[in-house]
């Protein structure tokens, strides 16, 4: 029997129910096996320890005591790291200083012309919002460190990205050989790359740097070698004949057409640096993030507030900043005579702002002129806590007592190798023999790092958040793309949450929830969900209006539209969604150890704290082998639809 829609089930002569040979029945099957193995052989089955000369946490503490002893006799810090870290400090201080010479109103007009210059008087209006934010605040010196620290990793990470890019672009070879690397570097959440800048450069700016380079340069290497890639064929093909050379080819053709699109991984590391840096107070970088990090632990909702709101505003002024750079109306109209002249006058204005202030004697932002938001900000939050603190509540006992710590007791009790079995076995269903190795493997690592336990109470706490933001993204991203109205109004609102740093979203669920893993998983859902609606709504739209009008045409309701045409059509956008949210989720998890999400993330929080390398580091490695196994199922199972 068919419908107009597909066919039912039938049993072929030859072989099994069609039903049955679906993926997501037999992925349902091994969950189904999950359980059931659970049910009989529930009970203690800890992932065994390895013999004491195979552990890796006490190799790693070892490894840390041989650091601390010989940090300043070896030669592979005397005449390595420690020149690096050196050379790194230095320049962050000399960013530093350079701010704190032009003064307040001097960083102010050049910071605000400059935004005039290149996207004009709105985003000029933004910057200078911002500054003011910074110093009413008090919060200017913090604002300073902060954008020193992101100017001078920035730099590090494009005079590292660009050129790395041009070569992948120009290069294939080099393309296939840097991509794995660069899969691995953006699947390890950024908690993962503290650790070991921890232990190489020690606590400081040094650290902070490099951590935030690395975490940061990615996006320039992939969007720099698209854009080179992409870079109209007959220009080349042109120039080429005419008997250029490859350098002149790179100069006078590639570069200047791809420059848009270069602009664009510009503006992604600046992006990545600013959440990264405010992540890295934890080791000691200072500046807006040690402010919030600083409230968090105390509770203080206003304080955390007004240091939050000071880096979003950072954050959104350099993204307009930036985007708007590869605008040709603004960055390349003109000669470049005026361009220079505009530049000269924008210094100068600035270094005259700077000796006045000087003279007058406000070279640092007057404390008279501070305002402090948080006593009414924490009044109001008492009062939404006596307003809302029940349901609230309620929710949170709702959600552990139900969900959370359903689950996390599946994972733990089940015996170890039944969850590896099935990893394997869903990697086998999802997309065949090398995902099921590769989730088998990932799986496996978490237990031979000897964080077994916090591994599958991160997975647990990832699963529910991943599944709340998968259900709220499909269903947002589809309203949008069927009403055009409301699409235009949640845009904005997606960009501008798009920008926020990670540590941002802690406050409100704080405010809200407390202390505790549901705030962290809140704080995981809004920072995911972004990327997830935007590619349903993406997949939505795509679906080709023939197969639309050819089944409106029959005489189908909306709803038949929906679920017959329009989901099953776009069935690989909502995986790769699917992919992104988890793992936009599995990073936000991690910060949320700092409120009390606890498991993996509080293992690296710890350990960054008491000096417990082997701690901290095995579970940075452990995140990323979560971060392996989920990227490798969803990335599959998307593949494959597509």
């Amino acid at each position: 029997m068919s419908t107009a829609f597909g066919a039912a089930p039938t049993i072929r002569a030859d072989g099994p129910p069609t039903w049955l040979t679906s993926r997501w029945t037999q992925a349902l099957l091994v969950l189904a096996a999950l359980l059931a193995g659970f049910a009989v052989l529930r009970g203690e089955h800890a992932f065994p320890a390895l013999p004491e000369p195979f552990q890796i946490g006490p190799f790693f503490d070892r490894v840390y005591d041989w650091v601390v002893a010989n940090r300043n006799t070896s030669p592979l810090f005397l005449y390595g790291f420690n020149y690096l870290s050196v050379g790194l400090g230095s320049a962050v201080i000399l960013v530093n200083q350079v701010l704190t010479l032009l003064t307040w109103p001097g960083v102010t007009v050049l910071g605000t012309f400059t935004a005039w210059r290149v996207a004009g008087p709105r985003t000029a209006a933004l910057v200078l919002a911002a500054f003011a934010v910074f110093g009413l605040t008090g919060l200017w010196s913090e604002a300073m460190t902060t954008l020193a620290l992101i100017i001078t990793s920035v730099l590090l990470a494009l005079l590292i990205g660009i050129p790395l890019g041009i070569l992948a672009g120009r290069n294939e070879g080099f393309d296939a050989a840097i991509r794995p690397v660069l899969n691995f570097l953006q699947i390890m959440p950024a908690f993962a790359y503290l650790m070991p800048m921890l232990l190489l450069f020690g606590i400081g700016n040094p650290a902070a740097a490099v951590a935030t380079t690395v975490y940061a340069f990615p996006p320039a290497v992939r969007i720099t070698a698209l854009a080179i890639r992409n870079v109209d064929k007959g220009a080349v093909e042109a120039t080429t004949s005419l008997g250029s050379t490859s350098w002149q080819l790179l100069t006078k053709v590639q570069l200047p057409l791809a420059r848009r699109t270069i602009m664009l991984g510009v503006n992604q590391t600046i992006m990545l640096a600013v959440s990264m840096v405010v992540i890295a107070s934890v080791i000691g970088a200072g500046g807006l993030g040690d402010a919030i990090y600083q409230a968090l632990n105390k509770v203080n909702v206003g304080q955390a507030f007004e240091a939050g709101l000071a880096i979003v505003l950072m954050a959104i002024a350099l993204d307009r900043v930036t985007a708007a750079a590869g605008n040709r109306e603004y960055a390349s109209g003109g000669s470049p005579v005026p361009r220079l002249a505009m530049t000269a006058a924008a210094v100068l204005a600035a270094v005259a702002a700077s000796v006045l202030a000087r003279l007058a004697g406000v070279a640092d932002w007057p404390r008279e002129w501070t305002l402090s938001a948080a006593g009414p900000i924490n009044a109001f939050n008492d009062a939404v806590q006596d307003l809302f603190g029940d349901a609230t509540a309620a929710v949170g006992e709702f959600l552990l007592g139900w969900v959370l710590d359903p689950l996390r007791t599946l994972l733990t009790d089940s015996p170890w190798w039944l969850v590896l079995l099935a990893a394997a076995a869903l990697g086998l269903v999802l997309g065949g023999w090398r995902t099921a190795l590769v989730a088998g493997l990932s799986l496996l690592g978490t237990g031979l790092l000897g964080v077994w336990g916090l591994s599958m109470d991160t997975l647990s706490q990832v699963l529910v958040a991943a599944l709340v933001t998968v259900a709220l993204g499909v269903v947002v991203g589809v309203l949008a793309a069927r009403g055009d109205t409301f699409s235009r109004i949640l845009r904005p609102i997606l960009d501008a949450m798009q920008t926020l740093p990670p540590f941002v979203y802690l406050i409100p669920a704080v405010a809200l929830f407390g202390i505790g893993r549901v705030p962290a998983l809140a704080a995981a859902v809004v920072f995911a969900l972004p990327p997830v609606i935007r590619l349903v709504e993406d997949g939505i739209r795509g679906v080709p209006p023939e197969s639309v009008e050819a089944t409106t045409s029959l005489g189908s309701t909306s709803w038949q539209l929906l679920t017959k045409v329009r989901l099953p059509l776009a069935r690989s956008s909502i995986l790769l969604a699917v992919n992104q949210g988890i793992m936009m989720v599995l990073a936000m998890v991690v910060i949320g150890a700092l409120v009390g999400a606890g498991a993996l993330g509080y293992g690296v929080v710890f350990g960054l704290a008491q000096n417990q390398l082997g701690l901290g580091l095995t579970s940075g490695l452990a995140i990323v082998c979560l971060g392996v196994l989920l990227d490798r199922l969803t990335q599959s199972a998307a593949r494959r639809t597509g």
